[in-house]
């Protein structure tokens, strides 16, 4: 097989990739040791996502005319990408913080999340969500704060009757 059909069959896996993917992460790869990113792999796979390799001007071409057009500002350098299919959240906690905790400064340069593009800020920020599961938590609370309201408002006569004829009973027993 050649050069040309070997780039061919490259771009072709990668496009298919981010096809499927929602969420997709530019980083710099350098200075992580085989071992080190075969870790972080096996991480991202439990995750349902991916650590790809890229040359750039492959993934540029892989990504021309697909919904992660916006990653194409950030492929500069030795490039990395993330794919993540499942949970968004989830793969871009797991790698930053493997980049903290191998204390590696590699730079995260940009994102795309559903078709818009992300700055490294706000790939950032996204990797400081709590899990979804705990955001959903968050929100069935917030939905049933004010009917708890609504039910303790409406019961609270009723408690009130029965208090006040709890303590007359008593004092009739007593008398």
């Amino acid at each position: 097989m050649g050069k040309l059909a070997q780039k061919k069959e490259v771009v072709t896996s990668l496009k298919s990739q981010l096809d499927e993917a929602t969420i997709a992460v530019v980083a710099d790869y350098r200075g992580l040791t085989v071992g080190e990113l075969t870790r972080l792999r096996r991480e991202l796979y439990a995750l349902d996502a991916r650590f790809t390799v890229a040359k750039n001007t492959l993934a540029i071409h892989a990504i021309k005319g697909g919904a992660m057009a916006g990653l194409e500002s950030s492929l500069k350098g030795p490039t990395a990408i993330l794919l993540g299919r499942g949970d968004q959240v989830a793969p871009v906690k797991a790698l930053t913080e493997f980049f903290k905790k191998n204390k590696k400064e590699n730079q995260i340069r940009g994102g795309c999340l559903d078709g818009s593009a992300l700055s490294q800020a706000e790939v950032e920020s996204l990797a400081k969500l709590p899990p979804i599961d705990e955001l959903r938590g968050q929100l069935v609370g917030a939905i049933n704060s004010p009917l708890s309201g609504i039910v303790s408002a409406i019961s609270s006569p009723q408690r009130g009757l029965v208090n006040v004829l709890d303590q007359y009973t008593k004092r009739l027993q007593e008398a």
